[in-house]
């Protein structure tokens, strides 16, 4: 892994922080305790009629408990001879309001969908799991003081889980093409490695077909 990751940071590549563990240790959150499957920094469950309910910050939730899980993610990437990343996204983006403001003191700038909870200008919270999600069709720098590069047309999913409906290539750039609405706008998503390159091959043709050029993330 860390030979690819070193072949690829040769080539352009752009390190990112996504999470410490992935997972809250062996805990269902909500799924299995399995890193890359859980959240790390958010408490949720699956409910009867298959949604994921998102339940509140995790047991010892603290600026000292998340500095403490950045701390250790960097170590890593520096036991393993790697840069330190100056990118986080937060897995499953869930987080805090005190964990995102742990992010904003370590990473130059977040990329990825985001929680904003009540009574963050104000000071008036109406209580820790009140808030929304947001994402943004440009860069912005948010109520955490962090820059925001968004994530805003989705990824490549081939399955309907958890209510959700399958998201394939055209509508990842049906996506794109809404985006063009606004100015400055970008069309960004991700996809995982584990599935095929045929689908990842259709996305990029198609939104470059729109008019975009893709950039590296550290440009914008």
């Amino acid at each position: 892994m860390v030979s690819a990751l070193k072949y690829m940071l040769a080539r352009g590549t752009v390190l990112m922080n996504h999470g410490y563990t992935h997972q809250l240790g062996t805990v269902a959150n909500p799924y299995n305790g399995v890193t890359g499957d859980d959240f790390e920094f958010y408490r949720a469950h699956v409910d009867a009629s298959d949604n994921v309910v998102y339940d509140g910050p995790v047991a010892g939730d603290s600026t000292a408990w998340a500095q403490g899980r950045v701390t250790s993610a960097l170590a890593a990437f520096t036991a393993a001879g790697l840069p330190k990343p100056t990118l986080w996204t937060t897995p499953h983006y869930a987080a805090s309001a005190t964990d995102y403001q742990v992010f904003s003191a370590n990473y130059a700038a977040r990329l990825e969908r985001s929680l904003y909870f009540s009574g963050t200008l104000s000071g008036n919270s109406a209580g820790p799991n009140v808030f929304i999600g947001q994402f943004f069709p440009y860069v912005v720098r948010d109520v955490y003081s962090t820059k925001v590069l968004p994530e805003n047309i989705g990824n490549y999913e081939p399955d309907a889980y958890n209510n959700h409906p399958p998201r394939l290539p055209a509508d990842l750039i049906a996506s794109a093409k809404a985006n063009l609405a606004v100015r400055d706008g970008v069309a960004s998503f991700f996809y995982h490695p584990y599935f095929p390159t045929q689908p990842l091959k259709e996305t990029i043709d198609g939104i470059e077909a729109l008019g975009y050029a893709f950039v590296s993330p550290t440009s914008l």
